[in-house]
């Protein structure tokens, strides 16, 4: 058995399936490819970073490359350290004067140099700041306890090596037991080979730890040598003492991304750490607080969503109800609810009046009958008088013509013309089989018949016919204007002694033929007009307006209720009768028939 759902529960399944659940599953899709391309963004960013970070420390590297060079050609150095000095003055003099500026001026401009100093086997000399003489300047230690040391050659000729050591014991504790250094044996001028010189360029490690603070993409930036000692970290790994190894493998385990880049000529390799995790973190963070407040507008959508489709509902109920109780032949009206003004309430108010009308068609219709029955039988005796009427016709027509002709022997060629309109106007009554014309026939016989109202009115009457051409060709029922004309010749413009005048206008608007006859008339007082509109509304009888009320009758007759006739008069201006029926052709009539 199919189970019948309510409208509530319908709207509560639409809401469901057609809101909610459409609305989470877009939330999760939007979430997770919104995670997935900034993660995809990030990861091209830190790409980018570390390739930026990698070309800064390879042009600090080179910069310290720069510098041993132009001391591994400075012929002066060479000769300073080659030549042998009698007395500790002399060298003091030649300390003071050129190596001090020497090695101060080349490379004060110079961040990323720590120190630079000149190694040598030279008895002669003593020790400084700039100067050391050691037994072997190409021993590694170069003279110092180390716990840690890792030489490598830069390039092909052996000349110049990458030096990474942890000193024990710091010379006379001024600097950072680590060193990161730049070895350059000099041995360019042959004729200063007396002794063994070597050139040692310290980097600065806090220069290093500056560019790796630079960028915050990364959970952490370090430096290691080829043996991955770290000695220099954005953080976690200690820059100051011993060095740390690091692992790329345990980094990974823990989910974090290792990327690298090798420093270039240099052994060297920079590192990224970055964390998934937190992008991750900070989205489900979001999640969250997305969530919740998905929810809450959820809950509040689906508390409208019910109060609203209950009041629906019930009303809907309700119209329900009396359309079933109409159905039953019970014409129940609501009562629509104060304050609302929505579909609903047109539907009620518009089931209401159906309930009317339906009462009121019922009422009518037995009135209708009996309309129906009275023009049957006024039809019937309209039949019969047109009978009688016809009754030898002939005798009217050669009696009108014997007047005309008696009138022209005499010369009364104006009394023998208005006879002949006479003889024409019977004529074109009895003729006229059918009961509907054209308003061309119509006006040729209301002409005839204002011909005639002008020879009794003589020179004091004038009259004006105004048809548009398209509706000469309009069906209308015979005898409709000529009723309308003599009222308004005979009770309108009689009243007035002077430049009476009668106006007939025909028009077509928007399917509708407008039929208008006016006069400027002695026009009726506001209780005749009222009496005649509530004659035509079947209010009152006949009484004298027969002519009217025929019109009227025979309108409802052809045309039902889809007419207007109005009746607008001022007393001492005139009247004026408008009728309006649907434009109707005879090429229209015979399409129907067939």
């Amino acid at each position: 058995m199919t189970r019948r759902y309510s409208f509530l529960q319908k709207i509560l399944i639409l809401f469901l399936c057609g809101v909610m659940i459409p609305m989470l599953i877009q939330n999760v899709v939007y979430y997770r490819q919104t995670e997935a391309n900034i993660q995809k963004e990030m990861l091209e960013k830190i790409d980018e970073a570390l390739d930026d970070k990698t070309e800064k420390i390879t042009g600090e590297l080179g910069g310290i490359l720069s510098l041993a060079g132009s001391y591994y050609n400075n012929e002066m150095l060479y000769r300073y350290l080659d030549l042998e000095y009698g007395r500790d003055l002399e060298y003091l003099i030649q300390y003071q004067e050129e190596l001090r500026r020497l090695f101060t001026e080349s490379s004060i401009y110079l961040s990323q140099v720590k120190s630079a100093m000149a190694y040598t086997d030279n008895n002669t000399l003593f020790n400084s700041s700039y100067v050391r003489k050691i037994t072997d300047p190409k021993d590694g230690t170069l003279g110092e306890t180390l716990s840690y040391l890792n030489v490598l050659p830069l390039g092909t000729d052996g000349n110049v090596l990458f030096r990474v050591a942890h000193e024990d014991v710091q010379f006379q504790k001024v600097s950072d037991s680590r060193s990161v250094s730049v070895l350059y044996e000099l041995n360019h001028y042959r004729q200063y080979s007396g002794y063994r010189k070597l050139l040692r360029i310290d980097l600065n490690l806090e220069r290093m730890e500056e560019i790796l603070l630079e960028s915050n993409l990364f959970d952490n930036m370090l430096l290691t040598d080829s043996n991955g000692r770290v000695f220099a970290a954005a953080k976690q790994y200690s820059n100051r003492g011993e060095m740390e190894s690091f692992n790329a493998e345990e980094e990974e385990k823990d989910g974090k991304l290792v990327l690298s880049r090798k420093i270039q000529n240099f052994p060297v390799m920079l590192y990224g750490i970055y964390d998934p995790k937190m992008i991750s973190e900070e989205f489900r963070q979001s999640r969250r607080l997305s969530g919740s407040i998905t929810l809450v507008c959820m809950l509040f959508a689906l508390v409208c969503v019910w109060a609203v489709a209950g009041s629906i509902n019930r009303r809907l109920r309700r119209l329900v109800e009396q359309s079933e109780e109409i159905a039953q032949g019970n014409f129940v009206r609501t009562v629509p609810e104060e304050g609302s003004r929505d579909e609903f309430t047109i539907l009620e108010k518009s089931l209401n009046h159906m309930s009317e009308q339906l009462q009121d068609l019922i009422e009518r219709e037995y009135e209708a009958r009996i309309s129906q029955a009275e023009l049957e039988k006024e039809t019937n005796q309209a039949k019969l008088l047109a009978l009688q009427a016809q009754v030898n016709p002939h005798f009217m027509f050669n009696a009108l013509e014997s007047i005309r002709l008696k009138a022209m022997i005499k010369g009364e060629r104006e009394t023998a013309g208005m006879i002949k309109y006479m003889a024409k106007m019977f004529r074109n009554i009895l003729d006229w089989q059918d009961n509907i014309i054209t308003l061309r026939e119509e006006i040729g016989f209301l002409d005839e018949f204002f011909h005639i109202q002008n020879y009794r009115f003589e020179d004091e009457f004038s009259y004006e016919i105004r048809v548009e051409e398209q509706a000469y060709a309009c069906l209308i029922p015979k005898m409709t204007l000529q009723p309308l004309a003599e009222n308004a010749c005979v009770h309108g413009v009689e009243a007035v002694s002077t430049d009476r005048k009668v106006r007939v206008e025909a028009s077509v608007e928007e399917g509708w033929l407008k039929l208008k006859v006016e006069d400027n008339g002695g026009g009726m007082s506001p209780e005749k007009l009222r009496e005649l509109k509530a004659m035509l509304n079947g209010e009152a009888s006949a009484g004298k307006s027969v002519g009217l009320w025929n019109i009227y009758r025979r309108l409802v007759l052809y045309y039902q209720e889809n007419f207007r006739f109005d009746i607008d008069s001022i007393p001492g201006e005139g009247t004026v009768c408008t009728i309006r029926i649907p434009a109707k052709y005879r090429e229209e009539s015979v399409a129907q028939r067939l």
